[in-house]
């Protein structure tokens, strides 16, 4: 029975690479903005169901903003899915602006910015601000700190001069981990990730079926328990995935990185070194007014619901979290998570 529990490398490892808004109940948003300026809560990060190599899904996204206009254009990058991007090449060059033109990297910085977000399913096991959620699963959205102490885990550091500690996949549903999240607030767009940590015991997933808590084992009846209550409540990562340029976006892209992308030097670096043809064509294209075909079509992306950590350099200050949410009362009853929370 144990390759259920088998987790592929893949998806795990590291690549080498307030306004009002709708809110997603699919994602977990521990928000302390809605709640005093601290979130407090427990969950376990689990393998995606239908898919384990999705367990921990990374995409890149992409916002124009164009400050006349006050209009904003959120789009997928296509490294995504592999393809060469003119989007990547756009923050490359902006970086290589920052030293010696610090007012031209600002300007660029606010028309333009790129980052990336991973995405996995977990259980939330303690919410004293919204206990409603508890034995629910929901996907939760992170960047660069919270997938720093993920990494330390499945590839602890290796020193002379300690014992390395031993490499644990938390997304194991025998041998994970639980996650303490403790979000503090410094700014009202930006979050404070810090005091986030696995804890220190390996244990197996536990999950509650009504009033019932259930520990997997390495069984048949368990493995065909555990499979069933995930498939039941996970939800899709389908509506999450990488959506391709619809033909109207492709030109929108044109049309911002000529108008936004300035001056021309800069521009012309971008062009030499893009290796997406098709976008280098249309943008010559655009400026010498003449036309071209634009992408095939797709779907149209939504714009996309992202937060952060303060320490985190993956998305600029220009984007905002998700919509708070009405404060809910927790629970009187007192449990083993209790005292965790009262010192932090």
């Amino acid at each position: 029975m144990s390759d259920f529990f088998d987790l592929p490398d893949e998806g795990f490892k590291p690549k080498s690479t307030s306004y009002e808004r709708k809110t997603d109940t699919n994602i977990y948003n521990p928000d302390p903005n809605a709640f005093n300026g601290k979130y407090q809560s427990v969950f376990r990060f689990l393998p995606y169901i239908h898919d384990k190599k999705l367990s921990k899904y990374t995409k890149y996204s992409a916002k124009f903003y164009n400050p006349l206009t006050k209009e904003a254009m959120y789009i997928d990058c296509p490294s995504n899915v592999g393809q060469p991007s003119i989007l990547w090449d756009i923050e490359s060059v902006i970086k290589t602006l920052e030293k010696e033109e610090p007012e031209l990297h600002k300007k660029l910085k606010d028309a333009f910015s790129r980052w990336h977000t991973n995405m996995s399913p977990v259980y939330i096991k303690k919410d004293p601000q919204r206990p409603e959620l508890e034995g629910t699963i929901k996907f939760f959205k992170f960047s660069s700190q919270i997938n720093t102490i993920i990494e330390g885990q499945i590839s602890p550091e290796e020193s002379d001069l300690i014992e390395t500690a031993a490499s644990v996949n938390p997304y194991h549903l025998l041998q994970g981990k639980d996650f303490l999240c403790v979000v503090g607030k410094k700014t009202k767009v930006f979050r404070d990730w810090s005091k986030c940590k696995f804890m220190d015991d390996i244990t197996p997933f536990v999950f509650k079926i009504g009033d019932t808590s259930v520990v997997t084992e390495n069984n048949e009846k368990s493995v065909k328990l555990v499979q069933e209550f995930l498939k039941k409540n996970t939800p899709t990562l389908d509506d999450y995935l990488h959506r391709e340029w619809t033909e109207d976006q492709f030109d929108k892209v044109v049309e911002n990185i000529v108008s936004l992308i300035q001056p021309r030097p800069v521009l012309d670096k971008v062009l030499e070194r893009t290796k997406d043809e098709k976008m280098k064509a249309a943008i010559l294209a655009k400026l010498s007014g003449t036309k071209v075909a634009s992408a095939p079509s797709g779907d149209i992306i939504d714009e996309p619901v992202s937060f952060e950590s303060e320490a985190s350099n993956d998305i600029t200050s220009t984007d905002t979290p998700l919509e708070p949410v009405e404060k809910a009362t927790a629970g009187s009853g007192k449990d083993e998570y209790d005292s965790l929370f009262e010192d932090m």
